[in-house]
């Protein structure tokens, strides 16, 4: 007898249906399988406030991933070893959400896009703050990789206690409060504030399902580079960009969701008829270990009806972000219906 599984069930939530299934042995069974949503991630928001004066860079997702990184390796490692030759890694939080590649499954150019989480950090560019000052950040936590919401958590306390900044100065925080939302559904649920609380806020399929305007804008908060045959894609075509949040949705919902529900050759099709009717974009350089990087950052406004094969997608990367170094913060916008 042989057995098939696709899906993670963990992550299976909405109304009782009732399967019939046939194995090879021909038997038939029926159970109850709850099949109308897929739950595909968390987003975690990290109310913070200063204790003391620190100085931050103007983009702060790399110091953020670096912060928290750090204190998941102090406070779970057991080994303290090269996480490659950890037997652990899969179960370890540090090793699953940073260093695992490819969770064991091969794809096409897989690695650079794939990993379970995303910062979004703070919009604002201010570089000082003072005591009393607010910090709020969000992360993204995809598919199974939820089950280490409590040991994240922990560590960004842990990184309030010993302080964020730059070299030149490093300032304590305290957590005042983390809650779990669904900007799609605009409902949030406290995980902690002094004591920690379950939270059932997920994002599921059915919330990146909904229809957007015909017309509708791409507005990025942060800045976003998008590589294609080594150079910097600055011809912005919605054909263009779709294939980066395409191979970002894909990836992602196979390694850690377990399905997926798109269509990619009937997708690429569909993105040529949405057209670019409107851009406002602007530069901005970064040097990055040492080597100059052009990045984008503005609004890119298109027009065209959109199916559940592009919506998806689209919609998904609002969470997930695109290009290079997106769980660092780059590549997140916000998707905005004009008409």
């Amino acid at each position: 007898m042989r057995a098939y599984t696709k899906l993670n069930l963990d992550l299976l939530s909405g109304s009782s249906v009732l399967m019939t299934v046939m194995l090879d042995a021909g038997k038939v069974y029926q159970f109850s399988l709850q099949l109308c949503m897929l739950r595909i991630a968390k987003l975690y928001t990290f109310e913070m406030e200063f204790a003391e004066r620190a100085k931050l860079p103007r983009w702060k997702g790399n110091i953020i991933r670096g912060a928290i990184g750090r204190h998941l390796i102090e406070k779970f490692c057991l080994y303290n070893r090269d996480c490659s030759s950890c037997s652990l890694l899969f179960r370890c939080p540090y090793g699953y959400l940073y260093e695992v590649k490819s969770k064991g499954i091969v794809l096409r150019n897989i690695e650079g896009f794939t990993k379970p989480y995303v910062i979004k950090p703070p919009v604002t560019e201010e570089t000082d703050f003072s005591e009393g000052d607010s910090f709020t950040f969000s992360i993204v936590l995809f598919g199974d990789s939820t089950r280490f919401e409590k040991q994240v958590l922990s560590a960004v306390i842990e990184m309030g206690r010993k302080g964020i900044g730059t070299r030149e100065k490093r300032g304590r925080l305290e957590l005042k409060r983390a809650y779990v939302e669904n900007p799609f559904r605009r409902e949030k649920s406290i995980l902690y504030e002094g004591d920690l609380y379950e939270t059932k806020t997920w994002i599921n399929t059915r919330d990146i399902s909904k229809r957007i305007g015909s017309t509708f804008m791409l507005r990025f908060l942060t800045p976003f580079r998008l590589v294609k045959d080594r150079e910097l894609l600055k011809d912005l075509e919605f054909h263009q960009v779709f294939p980066f949040m395409l191979r970002k949705y894909s990836s992602i919902m196979q390694q850690y969701v377990g399905s997926i529900d798109v269509d990619a050759r009937r997708a690429v099709e569909e993105s040529i008829r949405v057209k670019l009717i409107g851009s406002r974009i602007k530069e901005l350089n970064f040097k990055y270990k040492g080597e100059d990087q052009t990045f984008l950052i503005g609004d890119l406004i298109y027009s065209g009806n959109a199916s559940a094969h592009l919506r998806k997608p689209l919609l998904f990367c609002q969470l997930s972000h695109i290009g290079k170094r997106s769980s660092f913060g780059h590549g997140w916008y916000e998707l905005i219906s004009v008409l």
